[in-house]
C-alpha cells in the first residue's frame, strides 16, 4: 500500500510534505513491483477522499494543523518567499522512457552493469544489492562479492560512502559499518529499534566520518570515530532532508527551506510556488530536487509539471526546471527520480526508472542547456549506491 500513501500524501502536500527521499524505501518498492496493480486498486477506491482533500486544500479551508516544529523558527516576516518559476527556464518536456537512446557521458562506473567480470576490486565506485547478495563493483567492470552481517534481510539498506571507503549496512540484526578492509562493527545504538529494520535509510555525512540512520519515526546521527549519538527531531515523519557540503542540515518540507544549525532554523525560504520539493541535493550555491506538481487549475500552466528543479541555494530562484511526463506522480512522488551529485556548477547526476522498463539509469543534466546524457544502467531488480565524489574523477 505503499503506492496508496502516496498518492494520499501528495493530495495533502500543503499539510505535510512527504518523505519520499528514503532510498532504502524505493529500492523495497522497485522489488515489490508486483504490487502495484493492487495499490492502484486501493487508491481508486479512496480516490473522492483524494479529491475531497485537494479540494479543501485549493480553496485554503484546511482545518488539519501541521505537526508542531521540534525548534522555534523564524518569523513569518523574517522568512522569503521563492519567486515563481521563470517561463524562460522551463524546459521542454522530457520522457524518461527515452534514455537507452540518449548519448553517453563517461564518469568511470561501467556504462552496463550486468556485464561485468569477476575480480578483485580494491576501490568500489557502487555498490549492487539484489536482496539476496550485495556487490562491489570498480571502475573497470570488475565486480567482487561483499559479505554482510548475518540476519538483515531481504529488505536490508546496503550502502557506500561519498568517497568508497567505508560501508554500512542495516537491517533486522541491526546496523553495521566497515572500512574497506576492516572488519563489520555493530553500531551500539541507544534506541535500537526506532532505526534498525527493514527499509531504513542511511545516509552519510560529506566526509564519510558519521551517518545518519532514519525511519519515519526517527533520525539518528551516529560518530563513527567516537560512536557519540544524536537525535535529529526535524527528520521525524515525512521531511525531505540532505546534508549541504559543510554538513548543515538542509529540509525542504514545508513551510520551506530551511538550514539547521545546532538544532535551530538559522535560514528558511518559503516554497510558495515551487509547491513541493522532494529528495534535495544542496551544493554551496545551489540545490536540485525532484518537485513535484499540486495545482491542477482548469487550464494547465507550463510549470503545471513533476520534474527536476535547480534553485539557487539562498533565494530559490530557478536555474533550470526539467519536466516529466506526470503519468499519475509516478516519477516524483513514486521515488524513482533522483538527483544523486552536483558534478559541477551547472551539472547534475541523477537516477531515473522510467515507467515500464526493465532497467535504472544513471544520468546526467545540465541545468542551464537541458541536455541529458546517459552514464550507467541496471537491472531494476538491484538497488545501486554511488560513491558520488569519485564520478567524472
Amino acid at each position: 500500500m505503499n503506492e496508496l500513501h502516496d498518492l494520499l500524501e501528495r493530495a495533502t502536500d500543503r499539510i505535510e510534505s512527504p518523505d519520499l527521499a528514503a532510498q532504502a524505501l524505493v529500492g523495497a518498492r522497485r522489488r515489490r513491483t508486483t504490487q502495484r496493480g493492487l495499490a492502484a486498486a486501493g487508491a481508486a477506491a479512496v480516490l473522492v477522499l483524494v479529491v475531497a482533500l485537494a479540494g479543501q486544500l485549493t480553496r485554503g479551508d484546511d482545518h488539519t494543523a501541521p505537526p508542531v516544529a521540534p525548534t522555534p523558527t523564524p518569523s513569518a516576516d523574517a522568512a522569503a518567499t521563492a519567486p515563481p518559476i521563470a517561463r524562460g527556464r522551463i524546459q521542454p518536456v522530457w520522457d524518461p522512457r527515452g534514455a537507452e537512446s540518449l548519448p553517453v557521458v563517461d564518469l568511470g562506473v561501467p556504462r552496463v552493469m550486468e556485464s561485468l567480470s569477476p575480480g578483485v576490486v580494491t576501490r568500489p565506485v557502487a555498490v549492487l544489492d539484489d536482496g539476496e547478495r550485495a556487490r562491489l563493483v570498480s571502475a573497470d567492470g570488475l565486480v567482487a562479492a561483499l559479505p554482510l552481517p548475518d540476519g538483515l534481510g531481504r529488505q536490508r539498506t546496503v550502502s557506500l560512502s561519498p568517497d568508497g571507503t567505508k560501508l554500512a549496512a542495516v537491517g533486522i540484526s541491526g546496523a553495521f559499518w566497515r572500512t574497506l578492509d576492516g572488519d563489520w562493527q555493530r553500531v551500539e545504538l541507544d534506541d535500537e529499534g526506532q532505526v534498525t529494520g527493514e527499509g531504513i535509510e542511511v545516509t552519510w555525512s560529506p566526509d564519510g566520518s558519521s551517518l545518519v540512520l532514519r525511519s519515519h519515526l526517527a533520525g539518528v546521527r551516529v560518530d563513527l570515530d567516537t560512536a557519540a549519538q544524536d537525535r535529529l527531531p526535524m527528520l521525524r515523519d515525512y521531511a525531505s532532508w540532505t546534508f549541504a557540503p559543510d554538513g548543515t542540515v538542509v529540509t525542504t518540507g514545508l513551510p520551506g527551506v530551511r538550514e539547521w544549525d545546532d538544532g535551530e532554523v538559522s535560514r528558511e525560504t518559503r516554497l510558495g510556488p515551487l509547491e513541493n520539493l522532494q529528495r534535495p541535493l544542496v551544493d554551496d550555491a545551489a540545490l536540485v530536487a525532484a518537485r513535484g506538481n499540486t495545482s491542477w487549475p482548469e487550464e494547465r500552466q507550463p510549470d503545471d509539471f513533476d520534474g527536476l528543479i535547480a534553485l539557487d541555494r539562498e533565494t530559490l530562484a530557478t536555474r533550470g526546471f526539467l519536466r516529466v511526463p506526470d503519468q499519475v506522480g509516478y516519477y516524483v512522488d513514486g521515488g524513482v527520480l533522483t538527483p544523486i551529485a552536483w558534478l559541477d556548477d551547472d551539472t547534475v547526476a541523477f537516477t531515473v526508472l522510467p515507467e515500464d522498463a526493465p532497467k535504472e539509469y544513471l544520468l546526467t543534466w545540465d541545468v542551464e542547456t537541458g541536455e541529458i546524457s546517459r552514464v550507467s544502467c541496471w537491472l531494476t531488480s538491484y538497488d545501486v549506491v554511488f560513491a558520488t565524489d569519485l564520478l567524472g574523477r
